[in-house]
């Protein structure tokens, strides 16, 4: 497990440096508004990313280095699948989000993810994709008059 740990580790940790140098700052546009900048808290979010993973890299290398056990790691095919699946998803919804807006790729969202964990009632899987998306829309649109995508 120490080896999953280290390849994971460095791994988020170069993940978190190209968000922090690359990805925030080449796709945030200024904001219009006083206060902090739009690039603070994705910035914030990417630096305490990077900063567990090199905590976590460097505890395996602690690990491996004082010669503890080496145990497989517990990931097996259907851990695979049902993490593809999920990551699918999210990118699923990401693009609908893109194209047809929140109001219709954020339910269609939420309603995948809880058909895929296993939910079964209609009336649960309607309420809870509707009523947050709606909440959310009027809060932006009406309280804080922002747009959404």
């Amino acid at each position: 497990m120490e080896k999953a740990d280290l390849a994971g580790g460095i791994a988020l940790a170069l993940v978190g440096v190209l968000l922090i140098f690359v990805v925030i700052p080449l796709d945030t546009e200024e904001g219009m508004y006083f206060g902090l900048p739009p690039t603070f808290f994705p910035t914030l979010l990417s630096i305490g990313l990077t900063l567990l993973a090199i905590a976590l890299a460097t505890k395996a290398w602690f690990r491996l280095r004082a010669g503890g056990t080496l145990q497989q790691a517990p990931i097996r095919l259907r851990n695979l699948l049902m993490f593809a699946i999920a990551a699918a998803l999210v990118v699923a919804g990401a693009v609908v989000i893109d194209f047809f807006g929140m109001i219709v790729g954020g339910p269609l969202l939420i309603a995948a993810f809880m058909l895929f964990l296993g939910e079964r009632s209609v009336i649960r899987v309607l309420a809870t994709a509707t009523l947050p998306v709606a909440a959310v829309y009027l809060l932006a649109t009406y309280v804080l008059r922002a747009p959404l995508p």
